[in-house]
């Protein structure tokens, strides 16, 4: 009986702990989803894929640029997607699979444990550095940021497959049920990425020469090398022009230079990532190996070494003991630390791509404790502490967010619930002249409850093209593109003030974005059915009674009937504001400007602020005519810009009496004024 508890209670307290891991996961998740986190790229674009698949389209997408195509169209082949259409089905949530992965992830100590096992047979040192897989700190950062990819699902994949050889060697037993899931496994962790085959050739050539398992090994070889010759020179190259296509449309239809996207058109998309090594496969694979000074430069230059240093300080450079398993992660360390492109931090630890890299790092880990140990018990669980505690240490130092928060929210410095949109007001509402300034929070780049809204007042059938922060939330659907893709053919248009992803993916101006939707607003299809805070929603209704005048003029006089600076010399000298505003009707609301100054007006959008008189609820919209089509700063000083605005009060707003401030915010300074108080009804 003591020996059966000693054996299983380390054991048990794993699985409790992983339960307990699991809770706090799930609920940092769903915060996180609610709170639009999670955009298309890259838990929308899983989701989509996934739908897609379902309703017979499969692993399609929508790209960057607008374009349905297959998901190796755009560099990638990760057909471990599939395995979660049954459960998508059941459950058609993008939660499904995040939750879906915060289990495989966290269960996967499991393995961990098994694996130790095998060499230790000591359950306490299998247990230690099981936990220690639990508070590892890049570990966390997948649980808690990444949402869900193909290469971190095949985590407990590739340790099942290395397990159940491990466990057949030991018992020098290889039958035929276990190796038809041995292979299952296999093929399964070669389908998380692209590159993941590597992982399985190098397990080969330990298979081969360590092992001596050499019929086995040679078709592990065999197999990786098949599966990524097809992957990186057939597949991907055979589907790339899918792209180069949409690519081309999507910068006609915005009038860019397609020349400038040169990682675009090429065969593989992020081979420009390495493109100081060369422009081709070859060519990189040569310059890499025949520059190794080069070489030395990229993979310890900038902030490499402090990411390798937090890769393995956790582990205490454990892993190093184990150098003929190690080896499995050089491909993968080499392919994230070899990029020369800046600002994708594709060898940091808060990194998706880390994922295949870990259990490699674990595994040596165990191996490299049995070395040099001699499987002595009491050392085995000695060194197994020091790596457990090492971990404890580190994931509190590199910041792991499961930790962190959890550690935050039992000492009560947060919160566990999604508040409701809050302004934060210094003056007395009660007692406003008209024109008196005040400072309010700056207009929100994230409102959750607008955001929420506009998800709501999307048909499920129809295509979008909108903001990448929504793009998880609408991502059932054929269609959902990234603005300012489809913005001319979309059915629903929904542009954000704020957006920059595209801009910055093609390393264009920011007004690509001010430009399209100046487009979409002058577009006779399309009417404006929806607004707050910085979103805009248009619908393709087709030719309407839309105003010809565009909805902001210049003019050289105009005769002024008030004279209220907003900030850095902007001054309203005229407005009407009608007394009632109907819920869900277009309400047009003018405002006429002047810049009395030369003060920078550089980065800032004007917005009204609409206050609930009783309960001090508060909703906010940018004004989009002096955002898309004339912005501020190139206003000429002492000439007159008369703005139409048009208001669209959605239907959630409570009725009742709001005063209302027309202000201007650059994300740094914000002002608003008072101009007077309406009805919404």
């Amino acid at each position: 009986m003591m020996k059966f508890l000693k054996e299983n209670i380390p054991f048990a307290f794993l699985l409790l702990f992983c339960v307990g891991l699991l809770a706090v996961t799930i609920k940092m998740n769903v915060f996180r989803f609610n709170n639009f986190d999670f955009g298309k790229f890259d838990l929308g674009n899983m989701t989509q894929m996934v739908w897609n698949t379902q309703h017979g389209r499969f692993m399609y997408l929508t790209d960057y640029f607008g374009t349905n195509l297959p998901r190796w169209a755009m560099s990638h082949v990760d057909p471990i997607l599939v395995l979660f259409v049954p459960l998508f089905a059941l459950v058609p949530h993008p939660l499904t699979l995040v939750i879906s992965q915060l289990v495989l992830v966290i269960f996967s100590a499991v393995l961990i444990y098994k694996i130790a096992n095998l060499q230790f047979i000591s359950p306490v040192g299998s247990l230690l550095l099981s936990l220690a897989y639990l508070f590892y700190p890049a570990l966390g950062f997948l649980l808690a940021w990444t949402g869900f990819h193909g290469v971190t699902v095949a985590i407990p994949f590739f340790l099942g497959a290395f397990y159940v050889f491990e466990y057949m060697f030991k018992q020098d037993s290889f039958t035929k049920p276990f190796l038809v899931l041995f292979w299952a496994l296999v093929i399964i962790t070669m389908s998380g990425k692209e590159e993941a085959s590597l992982f399985v050739l190098v397990f080969g050539l330990f298979v081969v020469f360590v092992r001596k398992v050499k019929h086995l090994g040679y078709y592990l070889i065999a197999v990786s090398i098949f599966w990524f010759v097809a992957t990186f020179f057939v597949i991907i190259p055979a589907y790339s022009h899918y792209r180069v296509l949409g690519y081309n449309k999507f910068a006609s239809s915005l009038g860019i230079n397609s020349e400038l996207a040169n990682d675009v058109i090429s065969p593989n998309f992020f081979l420009s990532r390495y493109s100081e090594f060369g422009n081709t496969y070859f060519e990189v694979a040569v310059n890499m190996a025949t520059h190794p000074r080069q070489m030395a430069r990229v993979l310890f230059g900038g902030d490499k070494l402090d990411n390798l240093r937090m890769t393995f300080e956790p582990l205490l450079y454990m892993p190093v003991l184990g150098p003929h398993l190690l080896v499995m992660a050089l491909p993968e360390l080499l392919i994230n630390y070899a990029t020369t492109a800046g600002g994708i931090g594709t060898s940091e630890i808060y990194n998706h791509r880390i994922s295949l890299i870990i259990p490699v790092l674990f595994i040596s880990t165990i191996y490299g404790i049995a070395f040099v140990t001699k499987k002595k018990r009491y050392l085995v669980v000695g060194l197994s502490a020091l790596v457990l505690a090492s971990n404890i240490y580190t994931t509190f130092k590199y910041e792991n967010p499961i930790y962190l928060w959890l550690s935050q929210a039992i000492s009560k410095r947060i919160s566990l619930k999604v508040f409701a949109k809050d302004i934060s007001i210094e003056d007395n509402l009660d007692a406003l002249e008209l024109g008196q300034r005040l400072r309010f929070s700056p207009l929100e780049t994230n409102d959750r409850d607008c955001a929420q809204k506009v998800v709501q007042s999307i048909p499920n059938d129809v295509t979008v093209s909108g903001p990448d922060h929504l793009g998880a939330h609408l991502a059932k659907r054929e269609t959902y593109a990234i603005f300012p893709a489809l913005f001319d053919s979309a059915q629903y248009v929904i542009t954000d003030v704020f957006a920059e992803k595209v801009a910055r993916i093609l390393g264009v101006n920011k007004s690509i974005i001010r430009d399209a939707t100046a487009r979409v607003m002058k577009d006779e299809n399309y009417k404006l059915v929806g607004a707050c805070s910085n979103l805009f929603v248009f619908e393709r209704v087709g030719l309407h009674n839309k105003p010809k005048l565009l909805p902001i003029q210049e003019k050289f006089e105009y005769p002024e009937r008030v004279t209220f600076e907003i900030f850095q010399s902007l001054t309203l000298v005229d407005y009407k504001l009608p007394s009632v505003l109907k819920r869900g009707e277009n309400t047009p609301v003018d405002f006429v400007y002047t810049r009395r100054g030369d003060n920078s007006l550089d980065g800032y959008v004007l917005f009204l602020t609409f206050i609930n008189n009783e309960t001090r609820d508060a909703y906010q919209v940018a004004n989009l005519p002096s955002f898309a089509i004339n912005e501020p700063t190139s206003w000429t000083k002492d000439n007159y810009y008369i703005e139409n605005v048009e208001v669209v009060i959605p239907q959630h707003m409570a009725s009742g009496s709001y005063r209302v401030f027309i202000g201007m915010d650059n994300r740094v300074r914000t002002r608003s004024i008072y101009i007077g108080d309406v009805t919404i009804d």
